[in-house]
């Protein structure tokens, strides 16, 4: 997913449109409007196409309440929902962390189909009792059709898939170890990706129907979300047992509050690979500042602008305690879009953590098999 528009926030979780949705939007709306409707009612061209914008409408609502039934289940168990976002194949729920327990899991990932089954059976009552208007009939009664459809689909074994969520969750009763279901998981979404894009090629080869291509790459997009996801989860494992004080960094360059933009660019920034500095006052470490706070001075201020006037101060950084573990560290920083913490023992600081750094770190104790 690319760059995304919030419209707001539902039962306090932010809810966004990514840019790819609208062709989404376009395309179903069009279906529906020349194709689905059209070859069932004789209808005139505008009720073909109100019908058919309401009903893509609805049905972008009910994948919404899809994921809000993840994020609301998700947040009943005390894991924060960071926002909902509808895309071009669908949306999904960013939460602030993994599941702790299987049953957990198992509940979160199965409120999405529950949800779907409930609106395709609210859809196909209204559509029975809607007999005398043909346009409602029509609008619930594809509703109900693709609810069900929505849930069937995502009950599909198939990590990261809602049904290889669920996967997971069993296995990883059954065994006790995470990561173990998680691999098993893995290797079907592996699978099931695979069906998808051999079943499309079948398709757009031997029927010659456009639809094969749907199916080739929603079957690429599931296979490049279970390695990223399985990426995530062994990044997030391997962070087990170790705490602040192992994946602190200490020797931050360190540049004096008074120090101009321009000097420290022509200076220490030309010439260290570091992305956070500590700014100091005499011996007494006061603020940092980050690159990404040096980019957001305008060039012709770097002479008038000090480190010290673009720092964040340190009393202002989150900070944690050399014993917390580094996994709730990055999920900290996860949920609250942090870049950096600072490490502090008896109200004295003693390092900074950099989200980048701690993943690079999980990233080496993976490539070494720690």
């Amino acid at each position: 997913m690319g760059k995304s528009i919030q419209l707001g926030k539902i039962f306090g979780i932010p809810f966004r449109l990514d840019y790819s949705w609208f062709l989404i939007f376009i395309f179903i709306t069009v279906l529906l409007s020349l194709s689905v409707f059209p070859s069932g009612y004789d209808w005139s061209t505008g009720y073909y196409w109100m019908v058919g914008i309401a009903t893509s409408l609805l049905f972008f609502a009910s994948v919404l309440a899809h994921e809000l039934a993840h994020s609301l289940v998700g947040r009943r168990e005390g894991i924060p929902a960071k926002s909902i976002t509808l895309f071009f194949f669908g949306g999904v729920a960013h939460l602030g962390k993994e599941a702790s327990h299987p049953t957990t899991e198992l509940r979160m990932a199965a409120a999405g189909p529950l949800c779907s089954i409930t609106l395709a059976g609210i859809f196909y009552g209204i559509s029975l009792l809607s007999s005398g208007n043909e346009y409602v009939a029509a609008l619930t009664g594809w509703l109900a059709f693709i609810n069900g459809i929505l849930a069937i689909f995502n009950m599909i074994p198939g990590f990261p898939l809602d049904g290889g969520r669920v996967l997971r969750s069993i296995i990883w009763m059954i065994t006790g170890n995470y990561m173990r279901a998680t691999r098993i998981a893995t290797m079907s979404g592996y699978g099931v990706s695979y069906l998808l894009i051999l079943g499309g090629v079948i398709i757009l080869i031997f029927l010659g129907w456009l639809d094969g291509l749907w199916f080739i790459f929603l079957g690429f997009f599931l296979n490049s979300a279970a390695r990223m996801t399985y990426r995530q989860s062994t990044l997030r494992e391997s962070l087990k047992g170790f705490t602040a004080q192992d994946v602190l960094t200490r020797d931050f360059p360190r540049v004096p509050r008074h120090l101009t933009i321009r000097e420290l660019v022509n200076g220490t920034l030309l010439t260290t690979s570091s992305q956070c500095f500590l700014v100091t006052d005499g011996d007494r470490v006061v603020g940092s500042l980050t690159m990404q706070q040096v980019k957001e001075v305008p060039q012709e201020y770097w002479d008038l602008t000090t480190t010290g006037q673009s720092m964040t101060p340190l009393e202002n950084l989150k900070m944690v305690q050399p014993s917390d573990k580094a996994l709730s560290i990055l999920e900290r920083m996860d949920e609250e879009n942090l870049e950096l913490v600072a490490v502090v023992m008896e109200g004295r600081f003693i390092g900074m953590i950099l989200r980048d750094d701690l993943i690079r770190f999980s990233q080496r104790l993976r490539e070494l098999k720690m």
